[in-house]
């Protein structure tokens, strides 16, 4: 009975904390399509490729203060025209925009057990610009 006690709780304390380390993997990267689904709707709502990508910083950075350690968050914003993309100079024709989002954040329940304890996570999101928003400024 002693052998099995002994050799049973930490292969279940290694199972809890491999659950844990993938419940905090899952929540990242939840949090990361999150961010990136409000950067990009932030995005398509501006008048200008710069507020653009000042909205989509903005935005992105709200929701995830506090998550990237290390170095910070890289936000990328591309537009889409037909099947290819197109420079920040057409943006008044642009018919979608894309936003890219990336940064190590930390996880620490994968530390106790021998992995890295960060990671870069990153997501990618698309939506159409609001044809009803007047870009010929």
């Amino acid at each position: 009975m002693a052998v099995e006690f002994v050799i049973a709780v930490p292969a279940i304390m290694f199972l809890l904390v491999l659950v844990s380390a993938g419940g905090q993997w899952l929540d990242l990267t939840g949090q990361f399509g999150s961010a990136a689904r409000d950067a990009v709707r932030a995005a398509s709502l501006a008048r200008t490729f710069a507020a653009a990508q000042d909205d989509a910083q903005a935005a992105a950075a709200a929701d995830l203060a506090g998550v990237c350690v290390g170095a910070p968050l890289k936000v990328t914003v591309q537009l889409i025209q037909g099947a290819g993309s197109v420079g920040p100079g057409d943006f008044a024709t642009a018919q979608d925009i894309t936003v890219r989002l990336s940064c190590p954040a930390s996880l620490k329940a994968f530390h106790l057990i021998g992995l890295e304890p960060t990671q870069t996570f990153g997501d990618t999101a698309a939506a159409p610009l609001d044809p009803f928003e007047d870009r010929t400024n």
